[in-house]
């Protein structure tokens, strides 16, 4: 919905702006001066010419409370139309695809709050462009004490518009401590039991935030230049089985480059030809600056996985009841070849002046969420 404008037209209005205020929060419609941030729902007019919150705190929070009630209901019942409420872009696509697979499982989504919310609210000069953005990292209700957060990014697309999450993953936000013999290997791990496979591993934590003198977030100032990091990534993850190479001068080793190349290499099947190919998708995120003076860049990328049998009889086949089996039948069958299209969310930390190779903090890459599957039958 589009919001509806307000003008101060004398004290007698002041009670129903007030409320129209509110409603805006709601996203209910209201307008804005694309030059100034004087729409709802963005900090209050400036009064001076320095940047600027994007949102206030206060109206962050009732965005994110919004934000949880409905994405909660709309979990619940895998109702599209409320999750179009609260969410945009690639968030948007990869929620819809889950409620399909689910429909087709038969599984019942259990719904999800958020707790223990910390805001990352960046700052902006006065008049600047949309989109704009806000963070916010926070805990699964019940899950207080995992040492990873849940991180949501916020995006407000023109002046007027709602407030949307348009990206999720998460990050690991406290220490994991010595390492015991309790603890997740630091190079991944793999068990399976009931056809499910576990993944443990040791992330790297996520360094703090830089804030600035009002506590807010402060943007990179070489945000263009650090988001070549994501398509360097979709590069380095781009191969075909067993041939990825385990090391870049791009990016420091860890779960999410050497150990996941390896991980990907293990799929190599002297029966099938298989390609992984992986490209940045969505609207670009905001590129935070962290307390090291690195920078923490946000990407959403797109997995191609082809898979094709080889020779004039080769087949490919899926698990019956597994993501790719479902959106393809559902019943098993033998295919020629597969194409799945797969989402998933990077955080990646950039060096200053990209002085030594950037850190891949967290990636959803062991378990992206199936967008897509098409085949070729096999006769």
């Amino acid at each position: 919905m589009r919001y509806i404008s307000a003008r101060l037209w004398g004290a007698a209005l002041l009670a129903l702006l007030a409320l129209l205020a509110l409603l805006a929060l709601l996203a209910l419609p209201t307008g804005c001066t694309p030059s100034v941030q004087s729409g709802v729902g963005d900090a209050a007019q400036p009064t001076r010419s320095g940047p600027l919150p994007v949102i206030t705190t206060a109206q962050a929070k009732q965005v994110f409370e919004r934000y949880d009630q409905v994405n909660a209901t709309a979990d619940a019942t895998m109702d599209p139309d409320a999750i179009r409420a609260v969410q945009t872009g690639v968030l948007l696509k990869e929620s819809l695809a889950e409620y399909q697979l689910h429909r087709r499982a038969g599984i019942q989504d259990r719904p999800v709050h958020f707790t223990r919310r910390r805001f990352i609210i960046p700052e902006v000069r006065a008049g600047a462009d949309y989109p704009r953005f806000f963070a916010v990292l926070s805990k699964r209700k019940g899950a207080e004490k995992d040492r990873a957060s849940q991180l949501h990014y916020f995006v407000k697309e023109k002046c007027g518009g709602a407030w949307k999450a348009t990206a999720a993953t998460w990050a690991l936000t406290e220490s994991l401590g010595k390492p015991s013999s309790t603890d997740p290997a630091p190079a991944p791990t793999s068990t399976a039991a009931d056809g499910t496979i576990h993944i443990s591993f040791r992330p790297k934590q996520l360094p703090d935030f830089h804030r600035t003198a009002s506590g807010n977030a402060q943007l990179s100032t070489t945000a263009t230049a650090n988001r070549s990091a994501c398509a360097d990534f979709a590069e380095f993850l781009s191969f075909s089985p067993p041939n990825g190479r385990t090391t870049d001068d791009r990016f420091a080793k860890g779960p999410f480059t050497s150990d996941l190349v390896r991980f990907y290499n293990g799929w190599a099947d002297d029966d099938l030809y298989t390609t992984l190919s992986y490209k940045a998708v969505g609207t670009a995120l905001p590129v935070f600056r962290l307390a090291n003076a690195s920078a923490f860049v946000g990407c959403t990328l797109q997995q191609n996985y082809d898979e094709t049998g080889i020779g004039p009889d080769g087949t490919v086949s899926f698990d019956k009841g597994s993501d790719i089996d479902l959106a393809l039948a559902g019943d098993g069958r033998q295919w020629r070849s597969v194409d799945a299209v797969s989402s998933m969310t990077v955080l990646i930390e950039v060096p200053p002046g990209q002085s030594s190779p950037a850190t891949v903090l967290a990636c959803d890459c062991y378990d992206p969420q199936l967008l897509t599957a098409t085949g070729v039958g096999a006769g």
